[in-house]
């Protein structure tokens, strides 16, 4: 949709063009772009045209009124004007006669084009050429504009001319210098990466420097020797549990040294594991069990409870006094037969990963161990040997994945945090007792610990973060509390492997922060690629959806390979049989060749860093027996405090907002169950009978029990905090 400008004389009798005033007039034009060819598009423009000269006097606020678009949304933000004036461009020689069309007796002594658009393209006839003039709104290109217009009027011209049935979408927009920018030159990653495992990495670090620390957690630390002898004897374990190549192996642990072990252990076998976070109510660790299908789980007796009665398969206990005899008789010295530790194994299964599904159930990520390698070797990370990263993220969470394996096969050393949530004052001893030199935060998190005190980050040398839109303003927080610390911002779903992209900033000489922070470039052997509904490239500063390439991509979904198709598809762009992950994510390319991220092309949205799908948490609420409908939705009442909000509309009886919040909990993780529920009669609709979500009244949030304000001076001060809290 953009807008047009209309003369406002063309039915006004005779004579109407020499009567002063303004009687322009700017209405929009809608133009359905999918599936038509050019010379059919030429033709439905041309008829559209003709048909809006009736309502030419129609004020644009009645074609508002008369839209489904709210009053406070423009209908375009784009003008088109294609003048017949015969004027000449500014650029011109100038003189007092007249110009060809204009009016006897009059010329123009001065013109000047101003427009209330962010992009406005004027088209002047000139009766032997066409001028071309664009205003356009930083930080947008005008030049790239008239260099893409051009481009595209050439290529439809040429189509009219020679190819009149060609599809309009296959006109080029993109001059080929400019579609061998964004394919080729910003995507100039490749580099040889050996088909290895991260088992073989990690144990030839081991020969490296077998006495040097490799986890610490409290007063309990490992060296790599002694990390590798451990998991070698649970993968012996579990070779007679089963375990080999692809097998599936559930590991159900709190944050510990065990945790770690048991991943390597699993690794060791030729296994791959599944996350089972203790903190997940049973119903979900069960449906996981279930879906992933394991040969085995690996735990301790104080969490055997979370799997029993749900798996039919082998639980080792690690704390087991039967198993624990058993580890000490396995020799760590011999070899498996799993061939792990050599190469050519790098399309093996490393870990299922579950996220949150559309569909109401959660979908489990196979990454293989090429991604994983291809992850932890990358050459951002510089030099790993010796360096202290903070091992905190649940190990549900593909995080986990950088804080424990770039920094194991790098040499360098985990400092895990204890069990539960860390905050500003944990990260703040931390820091203190465990000298750490990374530190990977979810953007939420960021936002809290900047806000609450940014010194606490005080001898960090680099902070990660991602998962979310991060504020500039944190970014220029924590630059400004700890000087020469780097802020390495990173984007990427679970489906490639942690991030696909990143962009640095902070460091000596350091530049500003930018208003709106980029997700930057991809990572060595990724491509990514922003692509319209039609998987053509677009241009520079046009928003498209992200598409990621190359290593790092998943296998696909466990199990669910009508999922996988939707989602894992061609690449047009690379060798054949390539594939590409379409990751609902809406981007735009800088001038520069950066990316920016803009938002979601369907329901998806990130709470506190976790992926969550509105649908799955709308599927468990309508399957309580007094809930008729239920809608999801993440709101920002405040800056930056993004939540879930439910609102429901009952089947029959009363229900209350704790008692729904209570059976989402007993069956989704804690980050998916909505921070307020709110029951209405019935659900706002649109014109169109959808759900009118911008309709849906802002929540009550509970803060807790209390009393109110005594006295005068209390009212003030609950004000005050009122105010500044935004509740």
């Amino acid at each position: 949709v953009f807008g047009t400008v209309l003369l406002g004389r063309m039915n006004a009798g005779a004579g109407a063009e020499r009567i002063p005033g303004p009687f322009m007039n700017t209405l929009p034009v809608r133009m359905d772009v999918a599936d038509t060819d050019v010379v059919g598009a030429v033709r439905a423009m041309q008829a559209q045209l003709a048909g809006l000269l009736v309502h030419e006097h129609a004020p644009l606020a009645l074609a508002q009124a008369a839209s489904d678009v709210p009053t406070s949304v423009p209908l375009f933000t784009a003008l088109f004007n294609y003048r017949h004036s015969g004027r000449v461009r500014s650029d011109e020689p100038q003189s007092g006669a007249t110009r060809p069309g204009g009016v006897a007796g009059m010329r123009v002594l001065l013109g000047e084009d101003r427009t209330n658009y962010p992009l406005a393209v004027s088209v002047d006839d000139l009766g032997v050429g066409f001028g071309l003039t664009t205003g356009v709104v930083a930080p947008g290109d005008p030049e790239l504009v008239c260099e893409l217009l051009q481009t595209a009027v050439e290529g439809l011209v040429t189509a009219l001319e020679e190819a009149p049935r060609t599809p309009l979408r296959a006109v080029e927009v993109l001059a080929p210098s400019g579609r061998e920018r964004v394919l080729a030159e910003w995507n100039d990653t490749d580099r040889v990466v050996s088909e290895e495992t991260v088992v073989a990495l990690f144990e030839r670090q081991v020969a490296r420097d077998p006495g040097a620390v490799a986890v610490v957690w409290g007063d309990e630390s490992l060296s790599y020797g002694e990390l590798d002898e451990r998991a070698s004897r649970l993968a012996g374990v579990l070779r007679g549990r089963g375990v080999g190549l692809e097998s599936v192996v559930g590991v159900l642990l709190e944050r510990s040294v065990d945790l770690v072990v048991a991943l390597l252990g699993v690794w060791k076998a030729g296994g791959a594991y599944v996350p089972l976070d203790p903190s997940y109510p049973a119903e979900r660790v069960g449906w996981v069990v279930g879906d992933a299908g394991p040969v085995c789980v690996v735990t301790v007796s104080g969490l055997v409870g979370l799997v029993s009665g749900v798996v039919s398969v082998p639980v080792v206990c690690l704390d087991d006094p039967g198993v624990v005899v058993e580890l000490a008789g396995v020799d760590p010295g011999v070899d498996l037969g799993v061939g792990l530790g050599v190469g050519g194994l790098g399309g093996v299964a490393a870990y299922v990963m579950y996220t949150s599904g559309s569909l109401g159930v959660p979908k489990g990520v196979v990454v293989c161990q090429r991604d994983v390698v291809g992850l932890v070797v990358d050459g951002c990370w510089g030099e790993v040997v010796g360096r202290r990263v903070l091992g905190w993220a649940p190990f549900a969470f593909d995080a986990s994945v950088f804080e424990l394996w770039v920094t194991l096969v790098g040499g360098g050393v985990v400092v895990l945090a204890p069990v539960g949530e860390v905050d500003g004052g944990v990260l703040r001893s931390l820091v203190g007792g465990g000298g750490l030199d990374r530190v990977h935060v979810t953007a939420g998190l960021l936002r809290v610990l900047v806000e609450e005190d940014a010194g606490c980050f005080g001898g960090v040398g680099e902070v990660l973060t991602g998962g979310d839109v991060v504020p500039s303003w944190v970014v220029s927080g924590l630059l400004g509390a700890v000087p020469g610390v780097v802020v390495r911002h990173l984007y990427g779903p679970t489906e490639v492997t942690l991030c696909a992209t990143q962009w640095v900033v902070g460091g000596v000489g350091s530049g500003s922060v930018p208003g709106v922070l980029p997700i930057g470039r991809p990572l060595e052997n990724t491509r990514v690629y922003v692509l319209d509904g039609g998987l053509e490239l677009v241009p520079p500063g046009v928003v498209g959806e992200l598409y990621v390439a190359g290593m790092g991509l998943a296998r696909g979904y466990h199990q669910r390979p009508g999922l996988t198709a939707e989602r894992f598809v061609a690449c047009p762009f690379g060798e054949p049989g390539g594939r590409m992950y379409r990751t609902g994510d809406l981007a735009r390319w800088t001038a520069d060749g950066q990316l920016v991220f803009v938002g979601r092309a369907d329901d998806q949205v990130k709470v506190r860093g976790f992926r969550v799908e509105p649908g799955e948490v709308e599927a468990v609420l309508a399957a309580h027996p007094g809930v008729g409908q239920a809608v999801v939705v993440a709101r920002e009442d405040g800056p930056g405090d993004k939540r879930l909000v439910a609102y429901v509309v009952p089947n029959t009886g009363e229900i209350t907002a704790a008692d729904l919040r209570t059976y989402v909990g007993a069956r989704l993780p804690e980050f998916m169950v909505p921070s307020a529920v709110v029951v209405l009669d019935e659900l706002p609709l649109s014109v169109n009978g959808k759900v009118d979500r911008a309709a849906l009244p802002a929540p009550e949030y509970s803060y807790g029990a209390g009393r109110g304000p005594a006295t005068v001076a209390e009212e003030l001060v609950c004000q005050v905090f009122g105010e500044v809290l935004g509740v």
